[in-house]
C-alpha cells in the first residue's frame, strides 16, 4: 500500500518531467518560429535582416539600421529620409530647402514657386528657361544668344531688347544702350529718351524730353516714325507674328488670319496669341486646341497624384486661408437683406464636400460680396493655370450667372488684380468649362485659364435682376503648382 508521502513524491517527479517537456516545447517553438518569421517581438525577426523585431525600426522591411536623418527610423522604410539633413551644407535643413542639393542660403526664388532660383530652370517664372539640368544634378545657364532667357530674374516672356545686348529691357539699366543710365540709385529718371540712343542728351525746349525722341505722339518713349503702334502705347514694341504692327494696335496677333475680335469687340479668335488658322476645339470649350491647357471632360482635382489639386490650410506649400470681404454689401442694412460668407474656412479644410455660402439676395446689382482664398506662405502659382472653383450649383445656372457679369471670378498677386472673367483685366478668362471631378465625385466647376501668376483667387457675387442666383456655394479652388501646358 502506497504511502501518502510517496503519492506526493510521484506527483512531484511527474509535474518536474511535465514541466521540463513544456519548456522544451516552448524553446523549441520559439526556435522554430524565429526561423519562419514569427510574431514575438523579443526574438523574432520576420524580415529576416539580422536585427530582432524590438530592435528593428523597420521590422517588415530588410534594413542595414542606417538612419540619415537621425529620428530614429532607418532609411529603407522612412519616407521622410534626409528631410533632417543638410545636403547641400547651406545651413538649411532639406526639409525647408527649396534647393536641398544646390547651396542657396539665402532662399532666393523670384517666382515664388517650390524651386529656389539656383535651382529652377525658369527662375523667374516667364516660360523661358534660363539654365538646363545636367545628369548630375548640377546647371548650366543658356546663353540669351542660344534661346536663353535675357532676364533670368525678371519675368519678360516678350524677352525685348532694344539695343541688342543680351540683356532684356525689364532688366537692363540702360535700355537703348547709349552710355546714360535709364535712372539713378534712387530711381530718379536719367536718361530723357530711355528707349532711343541719344548720348548728348539734348533737350532743345527743356521739357525734360530728348529732342530725339520728342515726336511721340503716344508718349511711350518711341518716337512715331520707330514706333509699330504710334497711336498706342507699346514700350517694348511686341511683335508677335513679326508682321512690323505692334500687338498693341494688330488686329491679328498671331497673324493666322483670323482676327482677334469680331466687328462687335466679340472674341472671334479661340487663341488669339498662337496661330491656328483651323480654329480646332475638341472639348467645345471655346479655346482652341492650340492653346487649351486642359480638356474640360477630363478636369479633376484631388488631394494625391492630381495635376490640380485644391487649395487647403493643411498644404504647407499653401497654408490657405478662406475670408470674405463684405465691404461692398451696401444694401446689407436696408431691409434685412442678406450678404455675407458663411463658413469661408470650409473650401480650404480637408473636407471636399462642405462648402462657403455666399448670399446675396440683392438683385439691383447695388450690394457686392466677395470670397477669398489666398496663399499664406508667399508662394505664387505659375500663370499658365488652369484655375478651377467647385460649386454645388449646376453648370447651366452658374453660367448664366458668370456670362451675365453676376458673378466674377479673379487672380491677384499681392494685392494687385492680375485677370479676371469679365474681361476688365489684361485677359478676358470667360467661362471654359462647368464639368468636372473633386475628390473623386463629379462636381460642377468654373474653369478659367490664367497666363500671369497669382496668389489669391477671388469670387465675386452680385446679382442683377436677371439673376438665377442670390447664394451660390463654393466647395474648393483648385489649381496646378506647376506649369500645364496645352491639353491637345
Amino acid at each position: 500500500m502506497m504511502t501518502t508521502t510517496m503519492k506526493w513524491y510521484l506527483a512531484f517527479l511527474m509535474a518536474m518531467t511535465l514541466g521540463l517537456a513544456g519548456c522544451q516545447s516552448d524553446s523549441d517553438m520559439v526556435t522554430a518560429a524565429g526561423a519562419s518569421g514569427g510574431n514575438d517581438a523579443q526574438n523574432f525577426d520576420q524580415d529576416g535582416d539580422g536585427i530582432r523585431d524590438n530592435e528593428d525600426s523597420c521590422p517588415a522591411t530588410v534594413n542595414s539600421g542606417a538612419d540619415q536623418d537621425a529620428d530614429g527610423i532607418d532609411d529603407a522604410c522612412d519616407d521622410q529620409v534626409g528631410l533632417s539633413v543638410d545636403n547641400d551644407s547651406d545651413g538649411v535643413l532639406n526639409g525647408e530647402d527649396n534647393c536641398p542639393d544646390v547651396a542657396n542660403e539665402d532662399q532666393a526664388n523670384a517666382d515664388r514657386d517650390l524651386f529656389g532660383d539656383v535651382c529652377d530652370t525658369d527662375a523667374d517664372g516667364d516660360a523661358i528657361a534660363d539654365k538646363v539640368i545636367n545628369n548630375d544634378g548640377t546647371f548650366t545657364p543658356i546663353p540669351p544668344s542660344e534661346g536663353g532667357d535675357n532676364c533670368a530674374l525678371v519675368a519678360n516672356n516678350s524677352q525685348a531688347d532694344l539695343d541688342g545686348d543680351d540683356v532684356g529691357n525689364a532688366c537692363d539699366p540702360d535700355t537703348d544702350g547709349d552710355g546714360v543710365a535709364d535712372v539713378d540709385n534712387n530711381g530718379e529718371p536719367l536718361d530723357n529718351c530711355r528707349l532711343v540712343a541719344n548720348p548728348d542728351q539734348q533737350d532743345t525746349n527743356g521739357d525734360g524730353i530728348g529732342d530725339a525722341c520728342q515726336d511721340d505722339d503716344d508718349g511711350d518713349g518711341v518716337p512715331n516714325g520707330s514706333d509699330n503702334c504710334p497711336a498706342a502705347v507699346n514700350p517694348d514694341q511686341e511683335d508677335l507674328d513679326g508682321d512690323g504692327q505692334g500687338d498693341a494696335c494688330d488686329t491679328d496677333t498671331d497673324g493666322d488670319g483670323i482676327d482677334d475680335e469680331g466687328g462687335f469687340g466679340e472674341a472671334n479668335d479661340n487663341c488669339p496669341l498662337v496661330a491656328n488658322p483651323d480654329q480646332a476645339d475638341t472639348d467645345g470649350d471655346g479655346i482652341g486646341d492650340a492653346c487649351d491647357l486642359v480638356n474640360d471632360a477630363e478636369y479633376a482635382c484631388g488631394v494625391d497624384d492630381q495635376p490640380f489639386t485644391p487649395m487647403l490650410a493643411a498644404d504647407p506649400d499653401i497654408r490657405a486661408v478662406g475670408s470674405e470681404d463684405n465691404s461692398d454689401c451696401t444694401l446689407s442694412l436696408l431691409g434685412g437683406l442678406l450678404c455675407s460668407v458663411e463658413n469661408p474656412a470650409n473650401p480650404v479644410d480637408a473636407d471636399l464636400e462642405n462648402s462657403a455660402r455666399l448670399q446675396n439676395t440683392d438683385l439691383l446689382g447695388l450690394s457686392t460680396i466677395r470670397f477669398r482664398v489666398a496663399a499664406t506662405t508667399g508662394f505664387a502659382y505659375p500663370g499658365s493655370n488652369a484655375l478651377g472653383i467647385a460649386f454645388n450649383e449646376s453648370p447651366q445656372l452658374l453660367q448664366a450667372d458668370l456670362l451675365g457679369g453676376d458673378l466674377i471670378v479673379r487672380t491677384r498677386l499681392n494685392g494687385e488684380t492680375q485677370e479676371e472673367s469679365n474681361g476688365e483685366a489684361t485677359v478676358d478668362l470667360d467661362l471654359l468649362g462647368a464639368s468636372g471631378v473633386l475628390g473623386g465625385t463629379d462636381s460642377s466647376f468654373l474653369i478659367f485659364q490664367t497666363t500671369k501668376r497669382f496668389d489669391t483667387v477671388e469670387v465675386e457675387f452680385a446679382p442683377s435682376l436677371l439673376s438665377l442666383l442670390n447664394e451660390v456655394n463654393v466647395l474648393a479652388v483648385c489649381a496646378s503648382k506647376t506649369d500645364i501646358v496645352a491639353a491637345h
